[in-house]
């Protein structure tokens, strides 16, 4: 586990989660509530590898917050996702 003190998690996570959450829902066609945290983006929601990509795209875009390509295989469900978002989030000045 990471130490951080010098980062204040509580607002900027929840910001970035729910709109990582939004996103997410919009690529996949569903309602925000019917996504789960560790419902399987192609198992258990019907999505492919293409939506994965448009998802990672607009939380580049739209969040200032880059995902390695090399780590998009892991991002299979919306907890992944979520925590990868937060551990680049921190990694450059981004002030979306």
């Amino acid at each position: 586990m990471m130490s951080r003190p010098d980062v204040v998690e509580h607002v900027p996570s929840a910001r970035y989660l729910e709109r990582v959450r939004e996103i997410v829902a919009e690529e996949l066609e569903l309602e925000p509530g019917e996504l789960t945290d560790h419902g399987h983006f192609v198992e258990d929601f019907d999505g492919d590898s293409l939506a994965l990509i448009t998802v990672v795209a607009r939380i580049d875009r739209e969040l200032s917050v880059e995902i390695p390509k090399s780590e998009l295989p892991e991002l299979t469900t919306l907890a992944a996702l979520s925590a990868a978002v937060l551990a680049h989030a921190g990694q450059g000045p981004s002030d979306g």
